[in-house]
């Protein structure tokens, strides 16, 4: 007897779980990768900055023009603490007296560097308040939902039941709004507060307005990730669908 060639419900199937790998796999990477935004700083801004000081901001590039070394003379040399351990001896024979004639130091210049970061999610900007809060958690959210997904599928699969078919379906639909909320605050984030905890503490304001903000391309994964979970959602409830009246047999 000839063969009749896959059932159209096990094709239908295969597929399902084709887009539903290809969306966990495509936003967990965009997720736990840290190339969502690339912060460089303009070159031409940078020696423009440089210029106007008069010759007490002496630039130079490092690493084939990748990292800026800023020399900033100061006018008034600042005073910096030295940490000094106390020396041996009694009091008055070299113990701390010795500490306190040691005590502080003067700095005349000031060196700052210039360097290209990339960061996500979860690294980088560390002093960020309230926006990067809000991804993390929107991030983490959808980590789990992807991950249960996974564990509800196979046993509506395996165990044909429509009702959990139905729920990964939704968990999916879930999954891909809190990541479409992770993009957005992500995206908005450097239109509403351009600035970097890390990054402020080390350069000057002046430099600071030499920094140029782009995306990566973990934040493009990012929404080619969340289309393809609404696709895996909707195949998910067809599918619950074609199972309640055509029964598919793994056999």
């Amino acid at each position: 007897m000839a063969s009749q060639g896959a059932h159209p419900a096990c094709l239908f199937l295969a597929l399902t779980l084709l887009v539903t790998g290809a969306a966990t796999a495509i936003l967990c990477t965009a997720i736990l990768t840290n190339y969502w935004e690339l912060i460089t700083f303009d070159r031409e801004a940078v020696e423009a900055i440089t210029a106007r000081h008069n010759n007490t901001h002496t630039l130079t590039w490092l690493w084939e023009g990748k990292v800026g070394k800023v020399v900033i003379q100061l006018d008034k040399p600042l005073k910096v603490r030295r940490q000094v351990g106390v020396a041996p001896g009694p009091v008055g024979h070299g113990g701390i007296n010795a500490m306190k004639t040691q005590r502080f130091r003067r700095q005349t210049s000031r060196v700052i560097y210039l360097v290209p970061h990339h960061g996500g999610i979860w690294t980088l900007c560390v002093g960020l308040s309230g926006m990067q809060n809000l991804s993390i958690s929107c991030a983490l959210v959808c980590c789990i939902l992807l991950g249960a997904s996974a564990v509800v599928g196979s046993f509506g699969i395996i165990q044909r039941q429509i009702s959990a078919v139905l729920i990964t379906g939704v968990m999916y639909i879930l999954a891909s709004t809190f990541g479409l909320f992770c993009l957005t605050i992500m995206h908005f984030k450097r239109r509403t507060k351009k600035d970097c905890g890390v990054l402020d503490s080390q350069v000057t304001p002046e430099y600071s307005s030499a920094r140029v903000f782009e995306t990566g391309w973990s934040l493009e994964l990012g929404w080619g990730g969340v289309v393809t979970c609404l696709a895996a959602a909707l195949l998910w409830l067809l599918l619950a669908r074609i199972m309640r009246y055509n029964p598919i047999s793994l056999s």
